[in-house]
């Protein structure tokens, strides 16, 4: 009898790890699913910034120290529950819409969208009408005559390559 009550006690103890291991993996799973999602928030926004110090690198692949600084600062927002929008219009209202490294699509610089499109249609097109032009041309021009002194001397390199 005392045997069953061990056994049924280190059931219990056993159920109850089981039990345990469970709820702490979900909520591994979880955090873990959160803190994925965050560093792939945090990355697509530090990738629109500009670095003010490197100029040619997003604030994501630079290590300057002001970079950091904008880095820990995108994290700090982020934890405060800020979205997106809100988290860009705070670096834009700081240092201007230079520190987006693509710049918004309204007002005038939707011509900065634009005009390079808009650029390579045009030369395209123009290439095409040159293009034209030059078959034409070319197509019109008839072939000199020859004189007879050049057609003589002509068939006479003939016949020597013809020789050799």
């Amino acid at each position: 009898m005392q045997h069953r009550q061990i056994f049924a006690a280190d059931f219990r103890t056993l159920y109850g790890l089981f039990a345990l291991i469970i709820l702490c993996s979900t909520f591994t799973v979880t955090f873990a699913a959160e803190s994925e999602e965050f560093e792939t928030r945090f990355r697509k926004l530090s990738n629109e910034l500009r670095c003010p110090t490197c100029q040619g690198l997003s604030v994501k692949d630079s290590e300057a120290g002001f970079s950091n600084s904008i880095k820990d600062k995108i994290r700090e927002l982020m934890k405060h529950k800020k979205s997106d929008k809100e988290i860009r219009e705070y670096f834009i209202e700081r240092y201007g819409e230079w520190i987006l490294r693509a710049p918004p699509k309204q007002g005038f610089n939707l011509v900065l969208w634009i005009l390079p499109g808009a650029g390579i249609v045009i030369g395209l097109l123009w290439v095409v009408f040159r293009s034209k032009s030059w078959v034409t041309n070319s197509q019109h021009e008839e072939l000199a005559q020859l004189t007879p002194e050049e057609e003589q001397k002509l068939k006479e390199d003939l016949g020597r390559f013809e020789e050799s």
